[in-house]
């Protein structure tokens, strides 16, 4: 062989060798995070992060530093690129960063596609109906909750707020429980496993979004364009670990494993473990009634839907939406499907309608 050809030789070599480990060593990526818990909303990336479930996360060598974030700031970050990656964000948020100039923003997958809220009431208050003069609690008047509030009451009970209930700030979480409890508000959204506790604890399940809102997408992850080209592989190896999670939760076969799981790692309220009841429950709402998004996709109907609300609600005017096929880009989601040998997913049009 001559000194060309060896050196030609050579050079296949090392390129084969570096492809090889490329791997090798475990990659650290930065990601906002709304909070430390594993929310209905996003749980294949809250899964692929906890500490307790490592196979897809080492499969693909990923660690992760958590930022706690408000969802308020995710996209200012993203967009700044003072953050790789932010999980669990909102569509309304997304599209007013948009509306701002943030339009380096890209939504490469989603974390559910149908509503997982449900509005439960004082132990007195056992229908829609009788909510009508009532105080219910809400963290915002453009958070998820609050649209689940008005959605449900105006297609349930063909009521609105102001004239029929008020809305009044209640703070989050255990804030708005406690509201509840001693008689402040008579009602608040939240959503599984909290409202197992919540029916448990002698509070009224009064009405699940899902039955008047059949499609509506939650727990959106974004990126800005710009680190997803530079980091393309970083990215495509993220996404095939949180959907390969989603196909592990999607499979019967491990039925029995997701809810064991679920009932030690999942949390209540104080930072008890779900348990094997509230699991099985839990499994039954957001798996068998195929809640999330296993694969990151949603399809653009389901968007439309968000968008529609939005409109309704007076939070965004037509010539405002954008082409959401710029906002949302599954040109990495479909890259990470097909190195996994799964179907592709359609592009949503870029196209302003």
């Amino acid at each position: 062989m001559n000194q060309k050809a060896t050196k030609i030789a050579l050079g296949a070599l090392l390129v084969s060798s570096l492809g090889m480990n490329a791997h090798a060593q475990s990659t650290k990526v930065r990601v906002s995070i709304p909070s430390d818990e594993i929310t209905s909303f996003c749980m294949t990336t809250g899964m692929v992060r906890h500490p307790e479930f490592a196979q897809f996360r080492e499969k693909y060598k990923l660690e992760f530093e958590q930022i706690k974030m408000q969802i308020s700031q995710v996209p200012t970050a993203i967009s700044n690129q003072d953050i790789p990656i932010g999980e669990c964000s909102g569509i309304s948020t997304v599209v007013n960063a948009w509306n701002k100039g943030a339009t380096n923003l890209v939504i490469f997958a989603v974390g559910s596609i149908a509503p997982v809220y449900q509005l439960i009431g004082a132990p007195s208050i056992k229908t829609l109906q009788d909510l009508k003069g009532k105080k219910i609690g809400t963290p915002g008047l453009q958070s998820a909750s609050t649209e689940a509030i008005e959605l449900i009451l105006k297609r349930g009970a063909n009521m609105t707020p102001g004239q029929d209930y008020d809305l009044v700030s209640a703070g989050a979480g255990s804030a708005r429980i406690a509201a509840l409890s001693n008689g402040a508000i008579s009602a608040v959204p939240t959503y599984p496993p909290n409202t197992y506790e919540l029916q448990q604890q002698g509070f009224s399940l009064l009405a699940d979004q899902v039955k008047y809102v059949p499609q509506y997408v939650t727990g959106v992850h974004v990126v800005s364009r710009e680190w997803a080209e530079k980091n393309r592989e970083v990215l495509i190896r993220y996404i095939k670990s949180v959907v390969e999670t989603g196909r592990w939760l999607e499979n019967p076969a491990n039925k029995s494993q997701v809810v064991q799981w679920w009932s030690k790692h999942l949390l209540v309220s104080g930072g008890k473990p779900l348990g094997d009841d509230y699991a099985a429950k839990l499994y039954e709402f957001m798996v068998q009634e195929r809640k999330l998004a296993f694969n990151g996709y949603a399809v653009e109907s389901a968007v439309r839907a968000n968008i529609d609300i939005l409109k309704s609600r007076g939070f965004l005017k037509e010539e405002q939406v954008p082409p959401l096929g710029r906002v949302f880009d599954f040109s990495y989601l479909n890259q990470a499907l097909k190195e996994l040998n799964l179907p592709a997913v359609a592009e949503y049009s870029k196209v302003a309608r």
